[in-house]
């Protein structure tokens, strides 16, 4: 005759809760990291007006003129985007190149919007470049740097093939 016997099953709950662990701790960690990051990219871009940077030159100053030669505002790009709202929103984005021989600090922007008849439509100071905000440091001699700047309530009829972007206010290290 023959005897049929089972094993009993083995059981998989400790390696169950390890990995369960193991991808709570990891969830835990990328949420933290991605907070912090959003908090120092959120302040930045809630700013409304010209942030006070202490030590930043201005158009008149001789030193602006010399360093505003040395800045290069490249592949400037403007696009809509809509909110969760449905208000509109320009999203004006570019690259800087720092061509000088010191570290640029701080980068002041006036962006101005025109609508389809060459008026003006909006306008804003951002600083897409500033001590203490965001991962990057100073901008180091021949670097070139991605920046995004939002503009908030963009009319109907604005035009993102017509915008300027100017240099207001530069810091040096």
């Amino acid at each position: 005759m023959t005897e049929f016997t089972s094993e009993e099953p083995k059981s998989f709950r400790p390696v169950i809760v390890i990995v369960s662990v193991a991808i709570l701790l990891t969830a835990i960690v990328a949420a933290y990291f991605y907070a912090r990051y959003q908090s120092a990219e959120h302040s930045t871009a809630t700013t409304s007006g010209p942030v006070v940077i202490p030590g930043m030159v201005r158009p008149g100053d001789p030193d602006f003129e010399y360093y505003k030669n040395k800045i290069r505002i490249e592949n400037v790009k403007a696009s809509l985007g809509i909110t969760f709202s449905k208000a509109r929103v320009a999203i004006v984005s570019g690259v800087v190149s720092n061509e000088g021989d010191r570290k640029l600090e701080a980068l002041e922007l006036r962006i101005t919007l025109y609508d389809v008849y060459d008026k003006l439509s909006k306008e804003r100071i951002a600083t897409p470049i500033r001590p203490g905000v965001g991962l990057k440091g100073p901008m180091e001699p021949l670097e070139k740097r991605t920046f995004s700047v939002g503009i908030e309530s963009v009319e109907q009829l604005w035009n993102p093939r017509r915008l300027e972007v100017m240099i207001t206010g530069l810091k040096y290290k």
